[in-house]
């Protein structure tokens, strides 16, 4: 390929014919759209890939032999509207070279996305790229296998020097190892400018873990805000240090860590000083499928007791039980703020330990969503959990599928649910248990002048026809409910039963819409 340089291209792009520098129509209408900047179909982005799959995608520029990178890279360059660049092929390092002369020039760039692994030169151009670029801001590496060559040529793109606009990293479904993501996670050493960090459905393990608690750690004055990782195997050793790493992120305030956890609460315990950090912001957090059970929910809520901050926490797929569920709400005595509280299976709630959540509603007054399902909640302990409901409750959000409840537990429900003005959603799904005796009995929740009722889910619930015809029956009058979902195979409703409701919706004094 000739030598060429950038005023070269500008000497000759008013005579250059795009179909003599294009290998089909498509990639010529790209070029026009690049040169013209013209996005009228409101599409500002570019994929750069091997073929062409679909004919009518007219965003997928094809690399052939006889496209010319050159040109490519600089009409990429000059553009000032492209936002969005996917990357799934490049062809030869020469041509990388002369793509990235132009392209580096671009200001318009926001995101990266790579979904195939582009080699060494393909990398090292994306950093050079990332180097001369002041407004890319996410970059993604997604659903391709990052083996250990290619982790060697990512971790060498990060470490060459710091992409100061460069904000989200994304890696996800990569079937990315342990030893592999370690590399990865140290050369980011380099980039304390980066506020969200998401890793999901990788293979990453204590190796990786340690590796990137260890960045964290060293990052001086550092921006992250978001961490999400999914991980497995990891002992206390790991844990304690990317705890030691979250403490040095003052700005952190989401952690989303969920995987397989080899040990006890020793780890653990480092998080809750996390927690009791003076510069913890911490306001979303999730630790699901941790095996968290008594000894690491005491350890956690050590830590919540001093975290004023927090608004969402997501324990769900542990192993907690009344203890652990005991522990956690002593730990959240002083959580004012929380307003997403997800404990999904987790064993076994009783009555003891959902009378110790009941008096929750009494100091999280913005709770707002609360998630129960799969507890194998019964009767009794529902009785407990709604006794606490009566006096002072501002959930909207209510999951209670997939427990143990029958029409006494149903009828608890509706007495701790009757002064409610604020529950908009509520999960019943699951529970074959109910019949229309149960059903019946809402309607005091639904005809109630404080019922705010906007969806209710009943799931997976052989209701029959008798079940229809009373809950047809309990929301005449309702003017608040506009979703019923149910399950049509599963319902064991019949034309008859489908005819009460029939009914109802033609009675324009009921339900709304």
């Amino acid at each position: 390929m000739e030598s060429r340089d950038i005023a070269y291209y500008e000497a000759h792009e008013q005579d250059i014919r795009l179909e003599d520098i294009t290998s089909d129509d498509i990639n010529a209408k790209i070029l026009h759209k690049l040169r013209c900047d013209d996005w009228n179909d409101g599409v500002n982005l570019i994929n750069l890939s091997r073929e062409r799959t679909n004919a009518g995608d007219s965003s997928r520029f094809a690399i052939r032999e006889n496209d010319d990178c050159g040109w490519l890279g600089y009409f990429i360059g000059k553009s000032q509207k492209l936002e969005i660049m996917f990357v799934d092929y490049f062809l030869g390092r020469e041509r990388i070279d002369a793509l990235m002369l132009g392209l580096c020039r671009n200001q318009s760039i926001q995101r990266i996305q790579v979904d195939r692994d582009i080699g060494e030169a393909g990398f090292r151009g994306l950093g050079h790229f990332l180097g001369n670029n002041q407004s890319v801001k996410h970059m993604n590496f997604y659903s391709f296998d990052i083996g250990s060559e290619c982790a060697q040529n990512i971790a060498s793109m990060f470490g060459q020097c710091q992409y100061t606009s460069l904000k989200h990293i994304e890696i996800c479904e990569n079937n990315l190892h342990d030893e592999e993501f370690a590399q990865i996670a140290a050369a980011l050493a380099v980039q304390p400018q980066i506020e969200e960090l998401v890793l999901y459905d990788n293979f990453i393990g204590r190796l990786g873990g340690i590796a990137l608690g260890s960045t964290l750690k060293s990052w001086r004055a550092p921006s992250l805000k978001k961490l999400y990782i999914s991980i497995s195997d990891i002992d206390d050793e790991c844990i304690q240090v990317m705890a030691a790493g979250m403490i040095n992120c003052s700005s952190l305030s989401e952690l989303n860590l969920s995987g397989r956890y080899l040990t006890g609460e020793v780890g653990l315990r480092s998080f809750a000083d996390v927690f009791q950090s003076e510069s913890c912001c911490m306001e979303k957090l999730c630790l699901s499928e941790m095996s968290i059970g008594f000894d690491g929910a005491s350890a956690l809520a050590a830590g919540f007791s001093r975290c004023s901050s927090l608004k969402s926490l997501n324990l769900s797929h542990n192993i907690l039980g009344d203890a652990g569920l005991d522990a956690i709400v002593a730990g959240l005595a002083n959580s004012s703020n929380l307003e997403e509280l997800l404990l999904s299976s987790n064993g076994i709630f009783s009555s003891t330990g959902l009378g110790s959540l009941a008096t929750l509603f009494r100091t999280a007054e913005n709770l707002k969503e609360l998630s129960l399902a799969n507890n194998g909640i019964n009767d009794e302990g529902l009785q407990a959990l709604s006794a606490g409901m009566r006096n002072r409750c501002n959930v909207s959000k209510l999951n209670l599928s997939n427990n143990a409840i029958t029409d006494v537990g149903l009828q608890a429900l509706v007495s701790g649910l009757i002064n409610n003005s604020k529950l908009e959603n509520l999960q019943l799904s699951g529970h074959r248990s109910i019949t229309a005796a149960g059903l019946r009995s809402l309607s005091a929740f639904f005809q109630s002048e404080s019922c705010a009722l906007k969806t209710i889910w009943i799931v997976d619930m052989s209701i029959g026809d008798d079940g229809a015809s009373a809950l047809a029956d309990a929301l005449v009058g309702n003017k608040s409910l506009k979703e019923l979902r149910l399950s049509c195979n599963t319902s064991g409703i019949t034309a008859l039963g489908w005819s009460a409701f029939s009914k109802l919706l033609c009675d324009t004094a009921s339900v709304n819409n």
